[in-house]
């Protein structure tokens, strides 16, 4: 057998032999830098009922508002107590303009806290969602939310091809500090199943739910009202007068990295 047949040969059973790298499929920093509009986008308001108002809060939108500031930290992702167009809290939401598969799986961390738990009644999300084609209401999402009323803790859901609501909840503590500290929050999705970790270690694995449609990936803060008991407070309220206005809070994202699971 010819020699260079051989080194062939043996090279194609190297990398057989080799695992797949995985592949990145967005890495952003967002500390000291602009918001990335060929990555991110926040919603257009279309028609009522279209999700830009959820809660006690409207979310900014594209006829009004740009891609949300950023400061030494990271994306501010802000809620304020002044909306101009009607009385309510004025909330964000950043998309991901890129859909993603979970193929042979997809890893996505995101390194994330709340500015302050001073004011309970608020939520902040990090999360991959996608409604069903034609619902409104049908929808695979993976999440990790942080509610001010419960600092001390966060809360993990999970949907698949399920109505909006209250989903399947677990509550999983820090070990170390709060969601005022920097974590880095992880979703490891398969077709099979899903954990979530927090600081590199696992906190939550499910078989259950698992989603299977493309998600994008979204961060978001916003006021519950009473039908979430356990994200309202009424010790918040909105003001009716601009001069008023002050930020209540906002979720401070560092960074996001999303790659896939090779075997």
């Amino acid at each position: 057998m010819p020699k260079l047949y051989q080194g062939l040969l043996l090279a194609t059973a190297l990398a057989a032999a080799l695992p797949a790298w995985a592949a990145t499929l967005l890495d952003e920093n967002f500390a000291g830098k602009p918001v990335d509009p060929k990555n991110w986008e926040i919603p257009t308001f279309k028609a009522n009922g279209d999700g830009t108002f959820i809660g006690r809060t409207q979310f900014r939108v594209t006829q009004d508002s740009s891609l949300p500031k950023t400061d030494a930290h990271g994306a501010m992702i802000a809620i304020e107590t002044f909306n101009g167009k009607e009385p309510s809290f004025l909330g964000t939401e950043m998309i991901s303009r890129r859909e993603f598969s979970v193929g042979k799986g997809l890893d996505v961390t995101v390194r994330a806290k709340m500015n302050s738990a001073a004011h309970p009644g608020i939520v902040g999300g990090v999360f991959l969602y996608a409604l069903k084609p034609g619902s409104n209401t049908i929808h695979d999402e993976i999440d990790f939310e942080l509610l001010t009323n419960r600092p001390n803790e966060v809360q993990t859901n999970i949907y698949a091809n399920e109505e909006l609501g209250v989903g399947h909840v677990v509550f999983v503590p820090y070990a170390t500090g709060s969601m005022a500290d920097y974590h880095d929050y992880q979703i490891r999705w398969t077709a099979k199943d899903v954990t979530w970790l927090i600081d590199g270690k696992p906190v939550r694995t499910t078989t259950e739910n698992v989603p299977t449609q493309p998600m994008k990936f979204y961060f978001n803060i916003w006021a519950p009202d009473a039908h979430w008991p356990g994200g309202f407070h009424a010790g918040i309220q909105p003001v009716t007068d601009a001069g008023a206005n002050s930020i209540l809070d906002y979720l401070s994202v560092a960074s996001i990295k999303v790659k896939t699971i090779e075997p």
